[in-house]
């Protein structure tokens, strides 16, 4: 669409053409494992642009993920995962599949699996003790949020939850503290920032600002698009990392190599949780659907899909921003 015979197109004008390109595939995958299986896959886009991610446009979203999934179908592929911004059919209603012989999931238990345990790792080495630290999470009453807070629960001192919807964030609140835990709600950032001493953000919003932090706190940037650290208020000794990364240690390919294109990262073979977990069902047979539904991630799925992760040799990523890999990754390259 660029090119130097033609007139540059805005990205106003490309996002408007892409919404009318179908899902399609666009490369073949292949991945090893530590174990020596290895597995073969399909990337299919959809293009849902983050803009567009509001309730006058989620039936057209809604099919769109509809027609993908019919992709796969007609592909004769067995296993899907629903991965970003496509995983908001599944936190809902996806009945329509079931007809499908398919297996089917968002990938979110994995991706859950990565954050927190990415921040349970930064928190050690920076000598923070979980259990006597305040953990806001952003977006909180989303799937991968819900699914955080849970695993967090009863392993930190004080829960900090923000949500928009303040009556989805006033129930999943409430139900915690009636369960015994220390936890403060709200839909305003600036009330709850100063006291936390860890930040999960797990928002699809580009509006997200944090201001008044603490010194020394640590930021898990889990949410898309990737901005935050452009948004965070610069205080010293800010550890912010891009979360829900994992490293496939023993590689994979892509055909055509698309790498160069949209697969930039500053250490080889990373990849989305959520992607990562479509890959361990394949490697281990897991023939039934598994992140379903929103708010149905248990703390086992979790630390299931971790160990599976580990056994076939994929890590967590190294701790990394825009501005490249972190000095705690460069220097500490252990698990």
């Amino acid at each position: 669409m660029r090119t130097s015979e033609l007139e540059e197109l805005p990205i106003s004008k490309i996002k408007a053409i892409y919404d009318y390109i179908p899902p399609r595939g666009i490369f073949k995958m292949h991945v090893k494992s530590l174990t020596g299986i290895e597995t073969n896959g399909l990337y299919i886009d959809t293009f849902i642009a983050p803009d567009k991610l509001n309730a006058q446009n989620l039936r057209a979203n809604i099919q769109k993920v509809k027609d993908a999934v019919k992709v796969v179908h007609h592909l004769n592929i067995k296993m899907a995962i629903l991965g970003g911004f496509t995983s908001l059919l599944l936190e809902g209603n996806f009945n329509d599949f079931e007809d499908y012989d398919m297996v089917l999931t968002t990938g979110n238990s994995l991706t859950s699996a990565y954050v927190v345990k990415g921040l349970e790792k930064a928190a050690r080495e920076h000598g923070i003790s979980m259990s006597e630290s305040n953990v806001l999470v952003i977006g909180a009453t989303g799937d991968i949020g819900m699914a955080c807070t849970n695993y967090l629960k009863g392993k930190v001192n004080r829960l900090l939850l923000c949500a928009r919807n303040m009556n989805r964030l006033k129930t999943f609140g409430q139900r915690l503290l009636d369960e015994g835990h220390e936890v403060k709600y709200s839909s305003d950032l600036s009330e709850l920032a100063p006291e936390a001493d860890l930040i999960i953000s797990v928002a699809s919003s580009s509006e997200i600002a944090i201001s008044s932090l603490k010194p020394k706190v640590i930021i898990c940037d889990a949410g898309y698009p990737k901005n935050l650290e452009e948004k965070v208020e610069k205080v010293p000794g800010v550890f912010l990392f891009h979360g829900g990364m994992g490293q496939l240690k023993h590689g994979y390919s892509f055909n055509p190599d698309y790498t160069s294109q949209f697969y930039r990262y500053p250490a080889p073979h990373l990849g989305h949780g959520c992607i990562i977990e479509i890959i361990l069902m394949a490697f281990e047979g897991i023939k039934e659907n598994f992140s379903m539904g929103k708010g149905n991630i248990t703390s086992e799925k979790i630390d299931l899909m971790y160990e599976l992760s580990l056994k076939h040799g994929i890590e967590l990523a190294p701790f990394y921003n825009s501005d490249g890999i972190l000095e705690a990754s460069k220097n500490n390259s252990t698990t």
